[in-house]
């Protein structure tokens, strides 16, 4: 398992300025090099933003290539791959940690005119952009004869996939070939322009940002060329796909689909994180306002699913036609299965309820012990309505009749608990069940103070910094105007909605919990564990190890030494390359040399 979250960054002008001219490049770079400076980092193994830390995490930046040259953006973490819900909070809270301290240690020119920088760890912003967090689960994408079917649909893809390339390859050639003729005309003024000025100075003399060369070039092209060739690139693939979106609908993932939608749905009520739209209506969650549907792509079509798939599309459309191996990954039986609907929880308690639920339930599943599980009939309408729905009054139809939010929590939780207790009396060794047994006081805990708040609205001191959306509405409640007995107005409110998701020490969240340090549910040493190291069963390990070993090496070639990806990595040497697949104890095979 393993969560990706993406922060909002936002520039403050030293001159009070209200808008900077800083990119979000710039933006990035300044975090990853602050990060950096700390931890061994190598790149990806495609070259470009992303680095793969020493920790088992990685940061990238997220922000869509049309808008990295505007103000503000989006920088990716995502931590570690692990097997215990514990180990995740522990991990996601270094994350949270490392974003905070590198936002403080940025460093910027006297031309940048920064003042500060801010972070958010939010799921929507003032303007209703929506972003956040994601969590990945392994767990079995079908079994039986539905395993067959998906394994043959993906043999189809797989040929559909090898036609895409070859009718993309040249849209592709024009690419390059414009990207080299506007970089030749580039240099050719360079050099005019220091002719003219009578200077000596030497192309790449002056700094510049450290980003992906290729995409530097292809946003330096015409606006109508990379429409016209963005637009020929997704029609040329529109049939693959129209595929994937078939096989995320009708094959893979039937069953958690089936029975884990309504514990989805339904947590917004006690893992939601609060929002206030620009009507001054409070919401229990800010990523389920823009969620149109069960299962898609997420993000081709401007769609927002519970449950996302686009990673496929990446791994079929990106670099997996050079890996036969690769491609194959996707006939596993074991795949990941990514949920879009979750929010970016500050508190502990949160978000060891969200993981510790969620693993539960696929155990379930996989278990084949679903028959309480509650279904929904309409989950899309029924997510709205919960999240507007702060009362917690609203029902829904369900397989089990009508029923809340809460309700459906509820029953979610003692299917769970049911199971947990039955698995213990078979199993040999109870301590296997452990970390289940926390999960589970983790999710009673979190029921118990949203049902306080339901009975009386007025119960709400120890719901505080372990609620997310119940701290947040409580602090808007707070709120007053600049006159005696005036209601505060929208703008103070929002202020409240988004400083409460700030990392720092000004940040409304981390001022409270500050004076409750009790509520936190993480040790400290276990953070600082995190933030140098991955999980010693981790798949990570391997990767940390490697890049703290290999990092800031070159190679003959000029090049990094490694490169990585979270499977396998790319090592030189003198003999060639080597390809190392984590985990596997004879995992190299001898290449010619070239250069990385």
């Amino acid at each position: 398992m393993g969560m990706e979250t993406e922060f909002a960054t936002f520039i403050e002008p030293s001159d009070g300025a209200l808008k900077s001219e800083v990119s979000a490049r710039e933006v990035y770079v300044a975090l990853r090099n602050a990060i950096c400076r700390h931890m061994p980092a190598v790149e990806g193994l495609d070259g470009g933003d992303r680095r793969f830390l020493a920790n088992g995490s990685a940061i990238n930046l997220e922000t869509h290539l049309a808008f990295r040259d505007g103000p503000g953006g989006l920088v990716e973490m995502a931590t570690p791959e692990v097997y215990r819900p514990s180990d995740l909070v522990a991990c996601q809270r270094a994350i949270d940690e490392i974003m905070r301290d590198a936002s403080r240690e940025v460093q910027w020119s006297a031309d940048q005119n920064v003042d500060r920088l801010r972070v958010l760890k939010n799921s929507c912003d003032a303007a209703g952009h929506l972003y956040g967090c994601q969590e990945n689960y392994e767990t079995d994408v079908a079994t039986g004869f539905g395993l067959l079917a998906y394994r043959i649909a993906i043999c189809f893809v797989w040929a559909l996939q090898i036609a895409c390339v070859l009718l993309s390859f040249p849209v592709v050639v024009a690419i390059v070939v414009a990207s080299m003729i506007q970089q030749l005309c580039q240099r050719a003024s360079s050099i005019i322009r220091r002719d003219d000025h009578g200077t000596d100075s030497q192309p790449g003399q002056h700094e510049r940002v450290d980003t992906n060369d290729s995409e530097q070039s292809f946003v330096a092209l015409p606006r109508w060329f990379q429409w016209l060739s963005i637009t020929s690139l997704r029609m040329l693939h529109l049939p693959l796909v129209m595929s994937l979106r078939v096989i995320g609908s009708h094959l893979a993932f039937r069953s958690q689909r089936r029975y884990l939608t309504g514990l989805l749905v339904s947590r917004v009520a006690i893992m939601g994180t609060g929002h206030l739209d620009h009507d001054g209506c409070f919401f229990l969650s800010g990523k389920a306002l823009g969620v149109d549907r069960v299962a898609d792509m997420g993000g081709f079509n401007g769609e927002r699913p519970i449950f996302v798939y686009g990673h496929w599309l990446s791994k079929l459309c990106g670099r997996s036609w050079r890996s036969i191996a690769e491609t194959g990954q996707l006939l596993k039986r074991r795949q990941r299965l990514q949920i879009g609907l979750s929010d970016c929880n500050l508190s502990d308690l949160a978000q060891w309820a969200k993981v510790g639920s969620v693993a539960l339930v696929l155990d379930m599943i996989e278990a084949k012990q679903t028959k309480d599980l509650p279904k929904l009939r309409r989950p899309i309408r029924a997510l709205h309505v919960f999240n507007r729905d702060w009362n917690l009054l609203r029902r829904v139809p369900t397989s089990h009749g009508e029923m809340t939010s809460l309700e459906m929590q509820t029953k979610y939780y003692r299917a769970a608990e049911k199971f947990v207790r039955d698995q213990q009396q078979h199993s040999r060794q109870t301590s296997e069940w452990d970390e289940a047994d926390r999960a589970l006081q983790h999710w009673a805990e979190s029921i118990r103070l949203v049902r306080q708040f339901r009975k009386d609205g007025n119960q709400t001191a120890q719901g505080l910094g372990r609620i997310d959306w119940l701290g947040k509405r409580w602090m808007l409640d707070q709120a007053v105007g600049d006159m005696a007995g005036e209601h505060a107005s929208w703008i103070s409110r929002k202020k409240i909605d988004l400083r409460y998701h700030e990392l720092s020490e000004d940040g409304y969240f981390a001022r409270f919990i500050a004076n409750h340090s009790e509520r936190e549910l993480v040790d400290g040493d276990d953070i600082q564990m995190r933030r140098r190291n991955a999980p010693a069963d981790s798949p990570a390990a391997q990767r940390g190890w490697m890049i703290r070993e290999f990092a800031g090496e070159v190679s003959v070639a000029g090049g990094p030494t490694m490169r990585t990806d979270w499977d396998r990595a790319l090592v030189g040497h003198r003999q060639g390359i080597r390809t190392v697949i984590y985990g596997q104890r004879v995992s190299s095979r001898q290449k010619p040399r070239r250069s990385n």
